[in-house]
């Protein structure tokens, strides 16, 4: 059973329902790349009719979530190695370009949220709890892409975090990146940003995502020639 159906539920239609479950379950891959979502089988475990079940589906597709296809149905989202490579330099390029935007229009209540993020994950990392630290991570991007009220970049950094969270889990979660490392750099970044250091940034991000991608290609190395 889908451990999201014991989470509380809050006052949303049947369709949003399941959408949020099953959304929920792909991104903790408990549904799993390439798993095939059966209709009638979740109809009855989410207790919701076909109908909204299959806008649900149609929500997942435009997202990249699912893919549906004829005459087979709807399956979960095939992940591959090769997509850490390609979401992070992805994920590279959308943070450049949200902290360039980030840096005019950034609030000092922006400026201590962040900390307090930040702060939260040097917390995370002290407890030894990498889930807890991956995900206040994404919180601290997302945040980012906020502060630009870019609708569209907002949009593609969700959908490439969304993925990267799927990759991470799928093939990155028994392994412990430089946290201390990433958090400091995660500190400078919120400095940079305090000072609208606009280069400084540019060049940080960079050299974030780049030691990032070298730490999975490592990884994904180990996974080809176990």
């Amino acid at each position: 059973m889908l451990t999201t159906l014991r989470e509380p539920l809050k006052p949303r239609t049947k369709e949003e329902y399941a959408y949020d479950v099953l959304r929920t379950a792909i991104l903790r891959c408990e549904l799993k790349p390439g798993e095939k979502l059966v209709l009638d089988s979740l109809s009855e475990e989410l207790g919701v009719s076909p109908i909204p079940l299959r806008s649900a589906l149609q929500r997942l597709q435009s997202e990249g979530l699912v893919e549906i296809k004829p005459h087979t149905g709807a399956i979960v989202s095939e992940l591959l190695p090769a997509d850490i490579e390609q979401v992070s330099l992805l994920l590279e390029r959308l943070e450049s370009l949200s902290f360039e935007v980030a840096a005019h229009k950034v609030t000092d209540a922006d400026i201590v949220r962040l900390h307090k993020l930040v702060e939260e994950m040097a917390s995370a990392l002290a407890a030894e709890d990498s889930e807890r630290w991956s995900e206040l991570n994404v919180e601290f991007h997302r945040s980012i892409a906020h502060i630009t009220s870019m609708k569209l970049l907002v949009e593609f950094t969700n959908r490439a975090l969304d993925n990267w969270t799927r990759l991470r889990r799928w093939y990155l979660q028994q392994i412990i990146l430089q946290l201390p490392l990433a958090l400091a750099e995660h500190r400078q970044m919120v400095e940079l940003l305090a000072l609208r250091d606009t280069s400084g940034l540019a060049e940080l991000v960079i050299q974030h995502n780049q030691r990032v991608r070298d730490e999975c290609r490592q990884v994904i190395a180990q996974l080809s020639h176990p």
